[in-house]
This record gives structure tokens, C-alpha cells and sequence, in this order.
């Protein structure tokens, strides 16, 4: 079976990745569609991907958390960068590999 990818998030960010391939698109406008929308994106045994916009996930917040920890294995959930290139403090990915290693991965340029 092939997997779809979702996208949610700003309009521009949206339509960009819809562009490039994303199957299903979700413009946010209101938390309570959106919820709604990531209800039905999750329960889909369609979609194996889904990219979030990082503004998008901390509007959610708590509700957004608590769907993540109690969906299925699929689709993976990943927090992407908005048009304006928004990232927050702390990085997601960098803290998931943190506490699953158990170390902290340090990248350093050539010449450093």
C-alpha cells in the first residue's frame, strides 16, 4: 500500500506543498475545523505523513498534544517551518533523538 502525505498550515504553505505533491491540504482558519480536520486526517488509513506548521501546532496546543500521544502509528507527524521560516526555541527533533539516545548530537562545520 502506498501512503499519502497531509499538509496543514497557511495558506501559502499549504498550496506550496500541494503543489510539490501533497495529497490532502488543510488552509487553518479556525482551531475548532482544524481539529475536526486532523480527527479525520488521523483516522485516514490513507495518509502516512502528515506536515504541520509549527505556528499551527502551538495555536492547538494542548488539544493538538494530546492527539499526537493517542493516534495510531501512522500517520507521522512532522513540525515543519511556516513561509516566514518560524521555528521555535526548541528543536523537536533535536530533543527526540536527546532523550531517546540518551546524548546530545552535536553538528560541527569543517574547519571548527
Amino acid at each position: 500500500m502506498s501512503y499519502r502525505i497531509a499538509v496543514v498550515g497557511d495558506q501559502d504553505t499549504v498550496t506550496g506543498l500541494a503543489l510539490a505533491g501533497a495529497t490532502y491540504a488543510h488552509i487553518h482558519t479556525t482551531n475548532e475545523e482544524t481539529l475536526a480536520k486532523l480527527n479525520e486526517f488521523f483516522d485516514s488509513e490513507e495518509i502516512g505523513v502528515l506536515l504541520i506548521t509549527h505556528r499551527v501546532a502551538e495555536e492547538l496546543g494542548y488539544d493538538f498534544r494530546r492527539m499526537v500521544r493517542t493516534k495510531r502509528l501512522l500517520p507521522l507527524v512532522l513540525r515543519i517551518p511556516d513561509k516566514t521560516g518560524y521555528v521555535p526555541k526548541v528543536d523537536e527533533l533535536r530533543e527526540i533523538i536527546r532523550r531517546t539516545v540518551g546524548a546530545e548530537i552535536m553538528i560541527k562545520k569543517e574547519g571548527s
